[in-house]
């Protein structure tokens, strides 16, 4: 299991990598932290290697190449097999409208995430699906990423099964 979630871990951040630079003029990186308690403080630390109940952080850094600004940056992460996305962790430093997948990332929707379950009487309610069953985090920025090196920062935590 270790080893499956290091090989996850690294191959998203290099799929990631590879995609969003041969889009320029946006250039965007992907990096996994091991979140650790030192000292009653989180300390971060490259996640070359993960086990089951570790948690760990994705940070998200988009730079804008050009001279313009962009608009509508949408940046999307996943929450890989093996993990489950830890509640009210997504958090961007640009303004962004934050929606979640659970259904591998084709569609997206705001929080909480609720479906009509028709129990054996008949009776339908209304239930609210877990974020542990998240496959994906999406950001829509508000806010233009700006031209010259503009950055935007998102990051999220999940945790090891």
């Amino acid at each position: 299991m270790k080893r499956l979630i290091s090989a996850v871990v690294v191959g998203l951040g290099l799929s990631l990598i590879s995609s969003v630079q041969a889009q320029a003029p946006v250039q965007g990186t992907m990096e996994a932290y091991v979140v650790e308690i030192k000292n009653d403080k989180e300390v971060l630390k490259a996640a070359d290697d993960v086990e089951p109940n570790q948690l760990v952080e994705y940070h998200l850094t988009y730079v804008n190449k050009s001279t313009s600004g962009i608009n509508g940056l949408t940046v999307v992460g996943p929450v890989p097999d093996g993990t489950a996305y830890v509640s009210d962790t997504a958090v961007a430093d640009a303004a962004a409208n934050m929606k979640v997948s659970i259904d591998g990332g084709i569609t997206f929707e705001s929080e909480p995430v609720t479906r009509e379950i028709v129990k054996d009487n008949g009776e339908v309610i209304e239930t609210i699906i877990p974020p542990e069953q998240y496959t994906h985090i999406q950001w829509q920025a508000k806010s233009e990423l700006p031209g010259e090196g503009g950055k935007q920062f998102y990051r999220y935590r999940v945790r090891v099964k």
